[in-house]
């Protein structure tokens, strides 16, 4: 099964969420609770996130596209960042860098 990520405010994290990236929570200068990439959430663990200010998360939900859906999709993303970046020099190393960037995260 194929999976995307998508970012959910902590108040809408559910028991049985799967973790797509880390959740850390971080005081000045340190790290005070964190959980791993690939963790499935329990109430403890929201309400610890919560406890911690920790406002998102971003967890794996199923992508049930189909492929052609799916094509489609990154199609129209990169359609739309290329005219977000008509005006912007794709030459500069720095600035196709951040443009590849960008597609790769929105296309994801």
């Amino acid at each position: 099964m194929r999976y995307r990520h998508e970012y959910v405010a902590i108040q809408a994290a559910a028991t049985g969420m799967i973790l797509a990236a880390p959740a850390n929570a971080v005081a000045p200068g340190a790290m005070v609770f964190s959980l791993p990439e690939g963790h499935v959430l329990t109430e403890d663990n929201i309400d610890q996130l919560g406890r911690h200010r920790v406002e998102f998360i971003v967890v794996a939900v199923p992508d049930e596209r189909t492929d052609e859906q799916v094509a489609e999709d990154r199609a129209r993303t990169a359609e739309r960042l290329r005219a977000i970046f008509a005006g912007a020099n794709l030459s500069d190393p720095c600035t196709a860098a951040l443009f590849e960037q960008v597609l790769a995260f929105r296309s994801a």
